[in-house]
């Protein structure tokens, strides 16, 4: 218990700054849902500022807009989508959201995740206006290991990977994973030191390296650029590739699992609300441009994960509105109500999986 005091006196701003990031991400994503109903003429019921029970509420054009006892995110009602309901309310009601056509429902779906983007342009915009690191596109040697492969080929720390093999080197996963596919082959690398083209140098990946070691014996980083305030042109334009970046990613994660040499690391655990948390906690102390930053790459992975088409999610239910004009019907409601709260309690499952995890790292276990 000492210690977890003494961790909230270190990071007094942790709670706030992690309600405050969460609660933006998902009002954000809801407002997404909210605009496009109201636009295209369905019945909002509420739009709520966290979770029930219910602090207070002002009703205004038919709409309860509520603050609830539970600081944690939000949520918008739109009559017709009763998601967890065997009992569908508002059926045959003009302003339901299932009397809407396909594509309107749809557009209401996808806004959510479209309004993620937006709002992490929007703040990564400003944290480069600010000052902040941008990705450089080289992969720079960070440590050797006495007696490593690396070493005995005369690569240096500071030294940047320029090719491997001829094919250009950007990323240190990129690097990682060509290594892990080549261990015990004749590889050749050329570097950049201080300037100078150094190579090609052979050297062979190591098939049963040391513990803590790779196949190669070095620490690899992805190199930034110095924290500098960016016109906002260059701002905006570092803002959108950053995002791609995130989705790329997102998107090539399940590739690389399922084509990962046997013998490489797995890729880290993943994190939920607790490790974000811990994050949040050591970005606080960085400055306005890092908590900014890392509200951008939170909305990006939210709204990418959000789009997925699982039951619960956005991504699921739009999957249901999308093979419902394949079909040209509507799938009973009560099988697709039963087949999202199914999804959601995974999730839920699955949340506390990840954060029994994440309690276990931070305690050290």
């Amino acid at each position: 218990m000492g210690g977890l005091i003494d961790f909230f006196r270190q990071n007094p701003l942790a709670i706030p700054l992690f309600l405050v990031m969460f609660t933006l991400i998902i009002a954000v994503h809801e407002f997404g849902h909210y605009i496009t109903a109201r636009l295209l003429g369905m019945r909002v019921l509420e739009f709520a500022f966290g979770f029930p029970p219910r602090v207070l509420a002002i009703r205004r054009g038919g709409i309860d807009y509520s603050i609830n006892a539970i600081p944690f995110g939000g949520f918008v009602r739109i009559l017709g989508q009763d998601d967890f309901s065997i009992e569908q309310h508002g059926a045959g009601d003009p302003g339901s959201f299932t009397s809407k056509p396909w594509w309107a429902q749809a557009i209401v779906l996808a806004a959510g995740v479209a309004m993620n983007f937006v709002l992490a342009i929007v703040v990564l915009t400003a944290a480069f206006m600010i000052g902040t690191e941008a990705p450089a596109d080289v992969v720079k040697v960070a440590e050797v290991a006495p007696g490593s492969p690396a070493e005995a080929a005369g690569i240096q720390p500071g030294d940047i990977v320029r090719t491997i093999d001829g094919k250009t080197i950007t990323r240190t996963t990129d690097l990682r994973t060509y290594i892990f596919g080549h261990v015990g082959k004749e590889v050749t690398i050329v570097l950049d030191r201080g300037g100078k083209t150094i190579g090609p140098l052979t050297v062979v990946p190591r098939p049963t390296p040391p513990t803590s070691e790779g196949p190669l014996g070095v620490r690899l980083e992805d190199a930034t650029t110095p924290p500098t305030a960016l016109a906002p042109p260059q701002a905006f334009t570092q803002a959108v590739r950053l995002t791609s970046d995130v989705v790329r990613q997102i998107a090539e994660l399940p590739g690389q699992l399922l084509s990962r040499p046997a013998n490489e690391p797995g890729p880290p655990p993943v994190g939920g609300p607790i490790q974000i948390f811990l994050v949040t906690a050591a970005v606080s102390q960085l400055g306005v441009a890092a908590f900014l930053k890392l509200i951008g790459v939170i909305s990006v992975n939210l709204g990418v994960l959000n789009i997925i088409p699982f039951p619960g999610l956005d991504g699921g239910r739009l999957f249901f509105v999308l093979l419902s004009a394949v079909l040209r019907r509507r799938l009973s409601p009560q099988v697709e109500a039963a087949i999202h709260a199914v999804g959601f309690v995974l999730l839920l499952g699955f949340l506390v999986v990840v954060s029994v995890a994440d309690i276990r790292r931070a305690a050290g276990g």
